[in-house]
């Protein structure tokens, strides 16, 4: 193989690379069509074009000063040898470059956003990664591993191509001066004060557009260092008072000047209601039956008929996309701001208001578990920082399921061998107390034990096998109900189901088939929405509420049933305090944070409205609203004002 000169060669290369990249953004619209169908045509090619400029700014980032010794005209850069380890050096980063955007267009059918510094969250879960690799995901791993060799022996024999013209000239100094010109413009890729960011890859003020844009490699190189680059929306003084006005209420007045936010409910009855909180894996409300707004699939009949015997919220949602953050809202009742540490990784460095100490400063028991196991997303470390005295995971849970021979879970235990524990340690529980148990079952791959509860051709990552799995988790559940409902303590307990996250999809192919090819899709809010029940026949009379509310309000509304007087910080109120006049849901989603009221929701990308529902003014409102919530709660939290 031979080249006219160095530039052609690397001209040449680099249109590879580009063609590689715009590919990988062509398979996430094809894998994805309704997620980007509210694009039209010439806002599709915009995002299109921006998505080359993402990928010019990604590939000149990493790979520019590669590029410009490869074209230095010195006798040094003309060796073969030189030449052929550059060569292998560049092909490197680019194969790490391809094939992180690669996995993000895969991992995108979980959370339908590209994936950001939950990358780093990832680590915690391994296990879970690798299993996926090697099981659901092995057509793709072989697929990956083939394609790198392909795309390594072929790189190699470009950089290793013969060089036709290798004279030097004076000329070619100023092609080496218009090189450097070109790679410092396409890094930074604008002519104005900021070089471009996340927020610019958006070609209109659609969500979609930017995840057209966006490729999974720049999503998280640009985010990685986020906790030191928090955008400040609003005055910290203004912000303080707007969230102030947003959380007022009779029943709990602030409480202290030093901690704007801290809050107490006064002249409350000590209840010693025991509490016991589910939160359930990926329980997204669009397709539970008696929640999903959509035609019903019959999946959950049990969690159905336990929703009419409860108070049933249908209004609720998840302040954040991964499960870390909402046991984060749970547990000390914060949506993250974005650039905030998660729990467990630097979050704890402020003083917060934790529902475990609480409780236990209350003469309450505490226990927690999950069916992962048990160091992961260090939930053992973030339950103890919680309050949670004892904590367990998988490793402690025996199998009581009975299990297919070959359907022993590969990571974590099913739902019934932890329903079936957290039933055996409240019995040994001293009351008054209060658990937290979060399930496992119904997250990809979906390993379930039996075939009696494959409805659909069972498949370990697609709406097939998600179905099944929720068939599955709600016979764990009712197996639990109707396991604890013997035992003296049920009458004197409240029990709280609610979901980690929301898991989108519904109407993918196989789920648009089976809820009729006609259904219309929903608003995008409606993946952040999840069910919330509360279940104490002997204590509530079964209600549906519409009441607005999100995991960050379970805090405080247990503060308040359980008449707990103890002094608290949340960005939220009780569901049953009925003074609340401002309800609102303030959530996190990646590069974008929300704000939910009655009047409908916007999404902001820190440069824009990128979604919207409501009037102009009620919209114009939302954001500020936002704007004050977002600032406060990040300052408040960077200065140790949050809590006392």
């Amino acid at each position: 193989m031979t080249f006219k000169n160095r530039y052609t060669q690397i001209l040449f290369i680099l249109s590879i690379n580009f063609t590689i990249m715009m590919a990988i953004r062509f398979s996430l619209l094809i894998l994805y069509p309704d997620d980007f169908n509210d694009l039209s045509t010439v806002e599709l090619i915009q995002s299109l074009f921006m998505g080359f400029r993402v990928d010019m700014i990604t590939i000149f980032t990493f790979l520019s000063l590669i590029i410009l010794m490869l074209t230095l005209p010195l006798k040094q850069t003309d060796s073969l040898s030189f030449r052929v380890w550059s060569g292998r050096l560049y092909t490197s980063i680019f194969a790490l470059v391809a094939l992180l955007s690669f996995s993000d267009v895969l991992y995108y059918d979980f959370i339908h956003r590209h994936i950001s510094n939950e990358l780093f969250l990832l680590a915690n879960d391994t296990n879970i990664i690798i299993d996926m690799a090697l099981h659901s995901y092995l057509f793709y791993t072989i697929g990956a591993i083939l394609a790198l060799i392909i795309y390594f022996y072929f790189m190699n024999k470009l950089f290793s191509a013969t060089l036709a013209n290798n004279k030097r000239t004076p000329l070619h100094w100023v092609g080496t001066f218009l090189i450097i010109v070109i790679l410092f413009l396409g890094i930074r890729n604008s002519l104005a004060g900021k070089s471009f960011g996340m927020a610019d890859a958006f070609a209109v003020n659609k969500v979609s557009s930017g995840n057209v844009a966006i490729n999974g490699f720049f999503s998280i190189y640009r985010t990685a260092g986020s906790h030191k680059k928090h955008k400040k929306l609003m005055h910290t003084d203004e912000a303080i008072e707007r969230s102030q006005q947003l959380l007022s209420t009779i029943n709990a007045p602030f409480v202290n000047s030093n901690y704007p936010l801290l809050r107490a409910y006064h002249n409350r009855k000590k209840t010693n209601y025991n509490v016991v909180i589910v939160l359930l894996e990926s329980w997204g409300a669009e397709h539970i039956d008696g929640f999903t707004h959509y035609p019903e699939l019959n999946v959950t009949p049990f969690f159905k008929e336990l929703s009419t015997k409860s108070l049933k919220f249908t209004n609720f949602y998840a302040n954040g996309y991964r499960s870390i953050f909402g046991i984060t809202s749970i547990y000390t009742g914060i949506t993250l701001p974005l650039g905030t540490p998660y729990l467990g990784k630097g979050l704890e460095l402020s003083k917060l208001s934790y529902l475990g100490q609480i409780a236990k400063q209350n003469g309450y028991s505490t226990l927690a578990m999950q069916g992962s196991n048990r160091r992961s997303y260090r939930v053992d470390a973030v339950s103890a920082l919680a309050g949670f005295d004892n904590y367990y995971g998988a490793e402690d849970m025996p199998n009581v399921e009975s299990v297919d021979e070959g359907r022993a879970p590969s990571t974590g235990t099913y739902d019934h061998n932890l329903f079936s524990f957290y039933h055996q340690k409240l019995n040994e529980m001293k009351e008054p107390f209060i658990g937290f148990a979060f399930t496992s079952t119904n997250h990809s791959d979906f390993h379930i034990p039996s075939k009696k509860f494959e409805r659909y051709p069972h498949d370990l990552r697609n709406y097939n096998g998600a179905l099944n799995a929720y068939i599955y988790v709600d016979n764990a559940i009712e197996r639990f109900i109707n396991g604890v409902k013997e035992e003296p303590w049920f009458d004197n307990t409240i029990f709280v189901f609610t979901s980690d996250h929301g898991s989108g999809d519904a109407l993918n192919p196989i789920g648009r088939k089976l809820r009729g090819s006609d259904t219309k899709s929903l608003d995008s809010i409606e993946h952040f929405r999840i069910p919330l029940l509360i279940y104490a026949p002997k204590i509530f009379e079964p209600q549906t509420l519409t009441t607005l509310g999100s995991q960050a309000d379970i805090m405080p509304t247990l503060i308040d049933i359980l008449g707990f007087e103890t002094p608290f910080t949340s960005m939220s109120n009780s569901l049953f305090d009925t003074t609340v006049k401002n309800r609102f849901v303030y959530f996190f989603a990646g590069n974008l944070i929300g704000y939910i009221s009655d009047k409908g929701y916007i999404k902001y990308n820190f440069k824009d409205i990128v979604e919207r529902k409501g009037s102009a003014q009620d919209v114009y409102n939302m954001k500020n609203n936002l704007f004050g919530v977002d600032s406060a709660e990040s300052a408040l939290l960077r200065q140790n004002r949050w809590a006392k």
